[in-house]
C-alpha cells in the first residue's frame, strides 16, 4: 500500500506552471517530422517538471526508453538519434499522460517488484517496494515452518492484486501452495497472466473472494497487504494514487484497519500450528492491531515491524504448536 505522506501544495505556484505545461506540450506537438531524443527529452522534461512532477528527468527518460525500447545507458550516448514522427507521436501522448499525473507504471504497462517484471494496469494496485519486506518475512516465515511440519505448505496471500506477493513467493519458495484472493475479477486476470510469465501457475490457485470465504483450506502461512489507508484520507493522497489506482485497493474503512480486522478473524480457526500470519499496515496502526490479535490469538508471538524509514510497517503474528 502507498505511504500516505505528501508535499506540501505550492497554490502560489500552481498557475505560472499549468501555463508553462501547456506551451511545451504545444511546441512538442508543433514539430513532428522527427526530432532527436535529446531534443524531446529536454522537452519532456520542461513539461513535466511544469506540470509539478517529481524527478521530472527520470520520468521523461523512463517513458522515451521504453519507447524506443533501449537502455539508460544507449539514450545517454545517442541524444543525436533521430525519433520517428510516429514514434514522437506516441511519446508526447505518454508525456502528457504522466503531466496528468498518471502513474507512469500504467502508461507502459508494467513494474518491477523483488527482481521481478510484473504487468500492471488500472485494475490493480501498482506494487511498491516497501510491501518487499512482506515477501522477506514469508520466505524466513517458511524458513521456520518447512521443517516443523515435514511437507509442502499451504499458504493464503489475500489481496492478491497483480499477484506480485503470491508470485515472489512462489519464484523463491517452490515448496508451497499457495491460494491467491481478489474480489476483483480483472484484478486475478493480470496476476494470472504475470504467473503464467514466471511459470508459477501450477504452485498458485487464485480465486476470486472476499478475504477468507471461500477457502477451506488449514493453513501455514497467511500474508496480506488489504487495504489501510482511512476512506477520509483516499482523495487526499497525491494525484497518482487517489486520482488513478483503484480505490477498492485503498479504503481500509474509517480507521483503514477493517479489512485486517476481519482477515485476522476469519483465519483464527484455519491456521495449523506452527504458523504465521503477516499483514502490512499503516504508521499509526501497530497498537491497535496487536491488542486485536493478542485477543484472538492468546499465546501468540506478536510484533510490529517497522520498515527501513522506521514506519510501521508489517503485524507478525506467531502461533505455536503448543
Amino acid at each position: 500500500m502507498p505511504s500516505r505522506r505528501r508535499a506540501p501544495d505550492s497554490p502560489k505556484r500552481l498557475l505560472p506552471e499549468k501555463a508553462d505545461a501547456v506551451s511545451v506540450s504545444i511546441r512538442m506537438n508543433d514539430n513532428l517530422n522527427g526530432e532527436s531524443a535529446g531534443s524531446l527529452l529536454t522537452e519532456a522534461v520542461e513539461l513535466l517538471s511544469a506540470a509539478g512532477i517529481n524527478e521530472p528527468r527520470s520520468e521523461a527518460s523512463l517513458l522515451l526508453r521504453e519507447l524506443l525500447r533501449v537502455s539508460k545507458a544507449w539514450l545517454m550516448a545517442h541524444p543525436e538519434a533521430i525519433v520517428s514522427p510516429d514514434q514522437q507521436r506516441r511519446y508526447v501522448s505518454s508525456v502528457e499522460r504522466r503531466a496528468a499525473h498518471e502513474p507512469a507504471a500504467y502508461i507502459i504497462g508494467h513494474r518491477e517488484f523483488f527482481g521481478l517484471d510484473l504487468e500492471v494496469g488500472p485494475s490493480v494496485l501498482i506494487p511498491r517496494p516497501e510491501t518487499e519486506m512482506l515477501v522477506e518475512l514469508a520466505i524466513d516465515a517458511c524458513e521456520r515452518l518447512l521443517p516443523a511440519k515435514g511437507r509442502d505448505l499451504v499458504a493464503a496471500d489475500l489481496g492478491t492484486g497483480s499477484g506480485a506477493v503470491a508470485i515472489a513467493l512462489a519464484v523463491r519458495r517452490p515448496a508451497i501452495r499457495i491460494v491467491a484472493v481478489d474480489a476483483s475479477q480483472a484484478a486475478l486476470e493480470v496476476a494470472m497472466r504475470n504467473a503464467e510469465r514466471h511459470r508459477v501457475m501450477r504452485g498458485i490457485e487464485f480465486r476470486i473472494g472476499d478475504l477468507l470465504e471461500g477457502v477451506d483450506e488449514r493453513l501455514d502461512l497467511l500474508v496480506a497487504n488489504l487495504p489501510y489507508v482511512p476512506s477520509d484520507e483516499v482523495d487526499r493522497l497525491m494525484p497518482e494514487v487517489g486520482r488513478y489506482e483503484p480505490r477498492a485497493a485503498l479504503d481500509g474503512g474509517p480507521d483503514g484497519t477493517m479489512l485486517i480486522q476481519r482477515a485476522m478473524e476469519q483465519a483464527r480457526g484455519m491456521m495449523e500450528a506452527p504458523a504465521t500470519l503477516l499483514f502490512e499496515i499503516g504508521e499509526g496502526q501497530g497498537m491497535a492491531l496487536s491488542e486485536s490479535a493478542r485477543s484472538l490469538y492468546p499465546g501468540a508471538d506478536i510484533r510490529v515491524i517497522r520498515d527501513y524509514t522506521g514506519l510501521e510497517r508489517v503485524l507478525s503474528i506467531d502461533i505455536d504448536s503448543d
